[in-house]
């Protein structure tokens, strides 16, 4: 077995990340980590990501929880059981300092803290502690700014604690790691919240209900705090970005069809999937979309740099609404599977958006984008273009409609679809028959099946 540490560096992620937002870490300076367990969260511009640590030992973080870290800039070392942590370790590669690595802090009462120990237990109000005396705080309870510290320049020791009589300790905080940064930005106390998300974990919304109750004055939300505004940050400064600049850099025209989806609904009250489940309507306008996609073309092509572009592939993205903010996985070769085939992929995809565990390539190559407001009682609407690509499907909720057949009136279930594409690169009459294609295979869905 080796003896060298090992390097733990920021991931990247897809062809175009960059950087990440570092949210959590779940071990701690001078803790034994498993190989497999996780050891860190960030927040990239896709998702929030939890990675396993890649080696067992002893863990040295680098770099402090809510700094925005470049890919590939080491973040932690991990050294092997039996080996002690050296007194310092040099800068990385590129530029930045890595804070003082000390043997043994947990039993050191009064050496000198780490440039990043320091920012951690002073915060903005000059707080001073040992690592050890925090931990014990936690553990018994104990607020530290009451206390009055009798160590090295006047730093908060376990002594001082001692004094202290115990204290039942706070129960585990259980948040998400959004919903812990956002009360980070603005100030937030987290055990003032009442979650409502699984568990009673807390959740981006009650951090915002929160805010807003704030703002307002509402006097159930214990805290002295002024509310101040959200910055538009991470996931959410990057959909502000985006859409941004979709809309400002492409001549972008939507065309809105109503659509007569009442052999859809009957066609998927028959076919059921081999779980004897409903495939779900997402999965046949994915298999619609990418029928018309091979026979329009243009429509599934982008404009680069270098040109424009039409590919052999036809992977669909679908817009998903998570506590994070919009996300939009993608499903591959859509044009090579069968509806069962599409509606297992979706599963998987969107199971593992919602959980967390979504890979590295679920958000890249992505065609065309499909985004659905039905379920929440939109008929129609306008959807942004999601960039580099031409076009997005917009799907409004199927409603049963009074509608003139054959000069009678009939109930039928209607849906609107809306075309959203930019008009560089298609024109109306295109982009018309391309929707019209469409609608026609939601009207005949048997030729889905």
């Amino acid at each position: 077995m080796s003896n060298q540490p090992y390097e733990v560096v920021m991931p990247k992620l897809g062809l175009i990340m960059t950087d990440a937002n570092l949210l959590e870490w779940f071990k701690t300076d001078g803790e034994f980590v498993e190989k497999g367990e996780t050891l860190f969260s960030f927040e990239s511009d896709k998702s929030v990501v939890e990675i396993e640590a890649p080696a067992s030992g002893t863990v040295q973080t680098l770099v402090e929880v809510g700094i925005t870290v470049a890919v590939q800039t080491p973040i932690a070392m991990i050294y092997p059981e039996g080996v002690s942590l050296p007194p310092s370790v040099p800068p990385p590669a590129g530029g930045g300092q890595k804070p003082a690595l000390h043997k043994d802090v947990s039993n050191t009462e009064s050496q000198p803290l780490s440039p990043r120990s320091r920012g951690e237990l002073e915060g903005d109000i000059g707080l001073r502690a040992t690592p050890k005396a925090r931990k014990l705080a936690r553990t018994r309870g104990i607020d530290l700014a009451a206390l009055t510290g009798t160590g090295p320049r006047g730093m908060i020791v376990t002594a001082n604690l001692d004094a202290v009589p115990k204290v039942k300790p706070l129960a585990p905080l259980k948040a998400t790691p959004v919903a812990r940064k956002m009360a980070k930005d603005c100030g937030l106390d987290l055990h003032t919240i009442t979650g409502t998300g699984p568990g009673g974990r807390i959740t981006r919304d009650d951090v915002s209900a929160a805010i807003a109750a704030l703002a307002k004055g509402v006097a159930s939300v214990p805290s002295p705090l002024t509310p101040v505004p959200l910055p538009l940050t991470g996931l959410r400064g990057l959909i502000a970005e985006r859409l941004s600049a979709s809309w400002n850099e492409r001549p972008q025209v939507t065309l809105h069809s109503e659509v007569d989806a009442t052999e859809l609904v009957a066609v998927r009250n028959q076919n059921m999937t081999p779980a004897g489940k409903k495939i779900s309507f997402n999965a046949y306008f994915v298999a619609a979309a990418a029928r018309a996609l091979a026979e329009f073309p243009d429509v599934n092509s982008q404009l680069t740099e270098t040109g424009l572009v039409h590919f052999n592939e036809i992977n669909v993205g679908l817009a998903i609404d998570t506590e994070r903010g919009l996300v939009v996985p993608v499903l591959k070769d859509v044009g090579k599977l069968s509806l069962l085939g599409i509606e297992a992929g979706l599963f998987e995809l969107i199971d593992r958006t919602f959980t967390g565990k979504t890979l590295p390539e679920d958000f890249t190559g992505g065609t065309f984008t499909i985004t659905n407001l039905g379920a929440f009682g939109v008929d129609s609407f306008t959807p942004i273009i999601n960039p580099p690509e031409a076009a997005i499907l917009g799907l409004g909720r199927i409603k049963a409609k009074p509608v003139a057949i054959d000069n009678m009136l009939a109930i039928r279930q209607m849906v609107t679809l809306s075309l959203s594409f930019d008009h560089r690169l298609i024109d109306g009459a295109p982009a018309a028959r391309f929707l019209q294609r469409i609608g026609q295979l939601v009207e005949e869905p048997e030729k889905l099946v």
